[in-house]
């Protein structure tokens, strides 16, 4: 018997690891069309030092710099003033001058000649801290019809090998004047660098849901994370998370009548997260993706096969402003749901949901 749950939650997680990267794969393929080919780039140093060249790398403890005397070059986040972008004054591309490095003050390298300040913009200060909040409105298209407003918070902090999330998401719906959904989301999450690209990261979860069956909803899970790409105005990162689940239910429910019923409900479960983001260079476009494939290694009830799920927000940000922005977004959620009854055969109970949201928030 032990033999057999261990060779079912393999193929499970085998099943689960091969949908899930086509689906990434295909999911941002679009998006990575438009990432951009050239990067050239100036960094400041906080003793006042000037590099310029291609940006290859842009991560959690360092930059890599390609320059054309010294090849590529490595320079700790923690030794970081500033970073700007190459452009000339006319087209607004990268320039091509040669690869360059001086040690002289940055206030007498900015007074050298208008040519160069031309060349090398103001550097905008990089900021260890960042905080993104959106207030959106959203028309449901789904089994039913009904009116949705959320409001989204993002907050991120890096320090040394260490970079803190904490994400929190207030929903509330309704429909033809009733409350049809009612709901937070609350998750910290906190990664440690052990290289440039490889990371480690701990997250949990606490949603509440005050008109669901299911109304508190708690998740922790680990595992290792990569930075595929965060090389200049683009962003990359691929999580694969292990952990469980666990599921409240509200005393008056009809589910405690099942025999194997009990509150909490807890099962384990495999994830692949991602979270994409590109800034188009000369516009004032950003598009992103970020989601979330969730696979079940173990059953909570008998009567119930919880197959996966998938979440999933895609869209583009306009920046009104160095702050301001306005955004559109399609989001999907999906669950696999399986009813199974002695003598009767399999009966699908699949939810789905799809959303489109306007959105006006800020970034700082």
């Amino acid at each position: 018997m032990m033999r057999y749950l261990a060779m079912d939650s393999v193929m499970r997680l085998m099943r689960f690891i091969g949908l899930t990267t086509v689906l990434t794969v295909l999911g941002l393929l679009p998006a990575l069309a438009f990432a951009a080919s050239g990067n050239q780039y100036q960094v400041r140093l906080k003793n006042g030092d000037l590099l310029s060249g291609e940006l290859k790398s842009s991560l959690a403890t360092e930059l890599v710099l390609f320059t054309a005397y010294a090849g590529t070059v490595k320079i700790k986040r923690t030794e970081v003033q500033a970073l700007s972008p190459l452009r000339t004054a006319a087209t607004g591309s990268a320039t091509e001058s040669p690869t360059q490095i001086t040690t002289a003050p940055a206030t007498a390298i900015a007074a050298t000649s208008k040519a160069t300040e031309t060349a090398a913009p103001a550097a905008e200060t990089i900021k260890p801290w960042s905080l993104q909040l959106d207030l959106s409105a959203a028309t449901r298209a789904g089994k039913e019809q009904a009116k949705n407003y959320s409001l989204t918070e993002r907050f991120e902090y890096r320090v040394g090998d260490w970079r803190s999330q904490f994400d929190a998401h207030y929903d509330y719906e309704t429909k033809e004047a009733a409350r049809k959904t009612h709901k937070y989301e609350l998750n910290p999450g906190l990664d440690y660098f052990y290289s440039p690209q490889l990371f480690w990261r701990v997250n949990a979860g606490n949603s509440y849901n005050y008109l669901a069956s299911d109304y508190k909803n708690v998740d922790i899970n680990s595992g290792p994370g990569y930075a595929v790409w965060q090389q200049g105005p683009t962003r990359l990162d691929l999580v694969l998370l292990v952990g469980r689940k666990q599921a409240y239910f509200r005393e008056d429910e009809t589910f405690r009548l099942l025999p194997d019923f009990a509150s909490p409900l807890g099962y384990n479960t495999a994830s692949l997260a991602w979270d994409f983001s590109h800034k188009w260079p000369g516009t004032l476009l950003e598009v992103y993706s970020e989601g979330n494939w969730l696979e079940l290694l173990s059953q909570p009830l008998s009567i119930f096969d919880f197959a996966r799920e998938l979440n999933m927000e895609t869209g583009l940000r306009y920046a009104l402003t160095d702050q301001i922005r306005i955004s559109w977004s399609w989001q999907y959620d999906r669950t696999e749901l399986t009813l199974l009854l002695p003598k009767m055969p399999r009966t699908s109970l699949d939810l789905f949901d799809s959303k489109q949201k306007i959105s006006i928030g800020a970034a700082f």
